[in-house]
């Protein structure tokens, strides 16, 4: 008979509560899990794979989840909960639960989801499951055991082919006697609660299935763990005159699933219902759509579309891409059961623009309350995000028991897309109905990292978009590669964007995706798509849909590109110099206003650029020039030419604060003329900004004049979109900017041979280089027109029949490249996932020991944040003036940080490169003890800068390195102190 003294739940109840009764509840949750989560594809797919109806798959699937924690039943675990709960195990001293504990010594301990993983095969063969013939890892009873061995994010190594039927005679730890029979009492009962599912006729499921699965019982263990619910079910129970019989055991579940709907949908977990319609229906704010939109619509909604797919857009910036995209989501989505979406971003900043314009999408499409989730390291610090449900580690969410041995809306009613505290957790955000977050969120999903069977579950309800699908080196596209082929095989729609693609990329990330679905796709020829144009592959079957040659553009214009060849020097009297050649292109602005860019390569290339033109406004002006210094009043007032320019300073090394402050009037002055508070400096002063790549997204601003350091064919043509950019409604323009323009700073040595400079590093490919100067030079001024050269200029700077006047040079450069290409990708191949095609074993997706949050997905991206802190005699400050203290303790409980002091705290923080000065780092760099409870304050490396009595800074010292912070130039990096 069932022993229902036995333990599945004991920290923070007042009795401990039985296995059986968690093995239901989970398994419930899952039954709940499959209605809610998965889509009906999904649901189609399992049953298939399977080989019995979908009624039967579910009750399969919901068995499978309840056994997870069947390797509870066994001494150490039970002898876990004796240690602190004597009273209520006394039963483990009766003669029937008799162990040898010296075998545990000599054995080795043995945790409890290793157990379930051992002693499942034999209770799955006993049922009936497909025969032991055959290489394990291809075996279904050897799969479902490594799922639910590994609930707790890993899968553990394939069985042993001794322990298939008797796993003691290896592991004795796993207790024979009323040990071995109860396991085989709970197995029983919860068959019997379950109707008895039959054997699934098949031999092994898709391991794209296998992972879905895995995930569908993580969740379902955490929903089923929650302390409220345990609480309910113990005293439901307790009124029962006899909890172990079936009918009790019945009752209990049907009462476990009436509640786990609403479980999960206090979770924020379920799929988002959209209204379908038009694209017009969907956004009636555009009243033109613009061809693209146009085309997208009318090509998609009047082909015949089964299953699922992926769509590849092309197109310049402004052309409404990010529009196309959702239309499409929503279109695709239908047709695999789904309304869930996550947009991939390249970058933290240009997420989180993102997340503010699906807020305004969802609240008005979504026809039930669903819940959006902004994902990237730092999104919780995000103040639109997380001000209202994040105010304070104070608010508890409700509990989740831990087991480790270490509506819709009523007519009228607006919808609510916020995240709830569930899925805000470490991990869960992927989970949510809607997700924006860095594209860093999905590529995770194809790394061996623990628990990515809940990124995997994620990603396959939904359609997936990714934007600026151009942005990534070698390595990150190689792993974007491997995610598209997961997710042709989830079945999960893609929608691909970009502005400067390749044709050969672009056909090699849709070839991905369609051999991700069906191997045999490999090997399927694809047209090149037009530009600007899409193309549509289908993942089921051969139909490919495409543009008819490029599409019409309403943002026709021609670029005209000046190349100035010049000596990398700051030097403003050397005539053939940068500086020199910076300050003549500005000198009309300087006379009769404007507003312009400066794009150089590095940090340090704009601190430069910026302090010389700083000097030489000065020089012009008089010691009264006041354009650099955003804090005076003064200047802010003048609107003469005799006042000069005004300077600006940006890029990503400056603290946080002092970064939005910048950006934000960057906004108001380059912004589009028709938001609330943009302010287009009036002539005749005009101004100019000084940057770094920051601004080619994410942010949208409008120059009159671009320059720019030398960089790939792609990156121009990318900048060049911030020049004359809004033409509707279009800002007033200075008499002598008569249309869009950039102006290309090229190094250059004697007879104009390119030579980059060392300060650039290895920013920049020296081949991708030669190619860029030498297309530009050989169209001897002439304008590029927009879209229509684009793509051809893009493509010839890779082509491989490439003629050059350098060409020995270019071979040993291009040699360089292509073997600095491969081994990126060869590394990415190394560290992913296989295909899913050539899984061998589920223990192989999850060998990585790394931390999620060191996990790198791009290389040369790592960088330390580091806070400047000021001192004198009266303490440490985070500001010069030292007004604002360096809080030692936070106000929550137990003198936490809050959540907006966290916020505020790491607002004086910045990014700087790792470098040889963190090894010269000491004590005095590290942050207070009592911020390693906050793990985002324990990371910061103190910069301690010190202040005099008259109120002079001098940097912070590390070895031969001095870091300074400066409020115009953000933090400055010397050597050689």
């Amino acid at each position: 008979m069932l022993d229902a003294r036995l333990c599945g739940k004991s920290d923070g109840l007042d009795e401990p509560y039985p296995v059986i009764g968690h093995l239901i509840d989970t398994a419930m949750v899952c039954g709940a899990v499959w209605d809610r989560v998965l889509t009906v594809r999904q649901r189609r797919l399992f049953a298939e794979a399977l080989g019995v109806p979908a009624g039967e798959a579910r009750q399969t699937l919901m068995f499978w989840a309840g056994l997870h924690d069947l390797g509870k039943i066994i001494p150490q675990f039970q002898d876990m909960i004796l240690r602190s709960r004597p009273a209520h195990c006394a039963f483990l001293g009766e003669t029937a639960y008799a162990h040898d504990r010296s075998v545990d010594n000599s054995a080795g301990r043995i945790r409890h989801e290793v157990a379930t993983h051992a002693v499942l095969p034999r209770f799955l063969i006993e049922l009936g499951y497909p025969g032991t013939n055959g290489r394990l890892a291809k075996l279904l009873l050897t799969q479902v055991a490594q799922v639910l061995g590994g609930h707790h994010g890993r899968y553990p190594m394939d069985n042993d082919p001794r322990d298939l039927r008797n796993a003691l005679q290896r592991l004795p730890q796993l207790g024979s006697g009323a040990w071995a029979d109860q396991r085989a009492e709970h197995v029983a009962a919860l068959y019997g609660v379950l109707g008895r599912p039959p054997a699934p006729r098949c031999r092994a499921m898709p391991v794209h299935l296998a992972v879905v699965l895995a995930g569908m019982v993580i969740v379902s263990d955490w929903i089923a763990s929650q302390e409220h619910l345990i609480e309910q079910q113990q005293e439901a129970m307790g009124r029962l005159p006899d909890r172990r019989s079936p009918n009790a055991l019945n009752t209990h579940a049907r009462r476990v699933a009436d509640q786990a709907d609403a479980l999960l949908q206090d979770a924020g977990l379920g799929q988002a219902t959209f209204r379908s319609g038009r694209f017009r229906d969907l956004f009636p704010e555009i009243a033109s759509p613009f061809p693209l939109q146009s085309s997208v619509e009318k090509g998609l909604a009047g082909a015949r579309l089964a299953g699922p797919g992926i769509l590849l857009v092309t197109a310049p910036t402004g052309e409404g891409k990010t529009e196309t995209a959702l239309y499409a989501a929503s279109l695709l989505g239908e047709e695999v059961g789904s309304s869930g979406l996550f947009f991939a971003l390249p970058t933290q900043a240009t997420a989180n623009q993102m997340y503010g314009r699906l807020v305004v999408f969802a609240k008005r499409n979504l026809l039930e309350s669903s819940q959006l989730t902004l994902l990237h390291g730092s999104a919780d610090l995000f103040a639109p995000y997380s001000g209202g449900v994040q105010g304070a580690v104070d608010v508890p969410e409700p509990r989740v028991l831990s087991d480790c041995e270490s509506g819709r809306a009523a007519e009228g009613v607006p919808v609510s897309i916020e995240a709830g505290r569930w899925l805000r957790r470490r991990g869960r955000g992927i989970l949510a109905p809607l997700a924006v977050g860095t594209i860093d969120q999905a590529l995770m999903g194809v790394l061996p990292l623990k628990r990515n069977a809940l990124r995997h579950l994620g990603l396959s309800t939904k359609t997936v978009v990714i934007d600026e699908a151009h942005a990534f080196d070698a390595y990150t596209h190689a792993l974007l590669l491997r995610l598209l082929e997961w997710l042709g095989a989830l079945g999960v729609p893609v929608v691909l964007l970009s502005a400067t693609l390749t044709g050969e990329l672009a056909r090699g990330m849709v070839r991905s995706y369609l051999s991700g679905a069906n191997p045999a796709n490999a090997t399927r020829q694809l047209p090149v798509p037009s530009y600007p144009g899409w193309l549509y592959a289908s993942a089921e079957d051969d139909l490919v849909i495409e543009q008819s040659g490029p599409l019409a553009s309403d943002r026709k214009r021609h670029l005209a590109v000046d190349v100035r060849h010049v000596v990398h020097s700051y030097e403003a009297d050397r005539t053939d110099g940068r500086l020199a050649a910076v300050i003549r292109e500005l000198g009309p602005l300087t006379d009769g206003g404007g507003c312009a860019a400066v794009i150089c390569t590095t940090v340090a290339e704009a601190q430069r650029t910026y302090v010389a033109l700083r000097d030489h406004f000065h020089a012009c002006h008089g010691d009264g020039y006041l354009g650099w210094d955003y804090r005076s009043v003064e200047d802010r007032e003048r609107e003469d030419a005799a006042a000069g320019p005004r300077l600006r300073l940006l890029h990503a090394r400056f603290p946080g604060r002092r970064r939005a402050a910048l950006t934000a009037e960057a906004e108001r002055w380059f912004g589009r003329t028709d938001k609330p508070g943009v302010r287009r400096p009036a002539g005749p002063r005009g101004a100019i900004v000084v940057a770094t790549q920051v601004i080619e997204q994410s942010l949208d601003l409008d120059f009159d004049l671009l320059l720019s350091d030398l960089a790939p064919m792609a990156m121009l043509l990318q900048r060049a979109g911030r020049v004359w950019r809004h033409l509707d409604p279009a800002p007033p323009r200075p008499s002598w900017s008569t249309g869009p323009r950039l102006v290309v700073l090229a190094p250059t040595a004697r007879g104009r041979r390119l030579a980059i400079p060392r300060s650039w590093g290895e920013v920049y490919q020296t081949s991708l280089l030669m190619r860029t100067l030498e297309l530009l030079e050989r169209r001897g001024g002439r304008a590029i027109a927009v879209p229509g050269d684009v793509q051809s200029l893009v493509d010839a700077v890779y082509a491989d029949e490439f003629v050059s006047t350098a060409p020995e040079r270019l071979v040993d450069q291009d040699i360089k490249r292509l073997a600095d290409d491969m081994a990126r990708s060869a590394l990415a191949d190394m560290v992913a996932l296989p295909r899913p095609d050539r899984v061998l074993s589920l223990q192989t997706l999850t060998t990585s020991e790394a931390d999620e949050d060191l996990i790198r997905t791009r290389l040369g991206a790592e960088s330390v944040p580091v806070l400047p802190v000021f001192e004198n005699g009266e303490g440490r400050w985070l500001d010069t003036a030292c007004t604002v203290p360096l809080p030692e303790t936070g106000r929550g409980r137990d003198k936490r940080f809050t959540i907006p002091e966290v916020r505020d705290l790491l607002a004086y923080a910045a990014p700087l490169a790792h470098g040889a000065w963190r090894a010269a780092c000491g004590p005095a760099n590290e942050p207070p003890i009592s911020w390693t409870k906050e793990p985002r304050l324990a990371r910061l490396v103190l910069l301690p800068h010190q202040v005099d009595p008259q109120g002079g800074v001098t940097g912070a010292v590390m070895g031969r390195f001095r870091v300074i912070s400066d409020d115009a130039l953000g933090l400055v990096m010397e050597s050689e102190v």
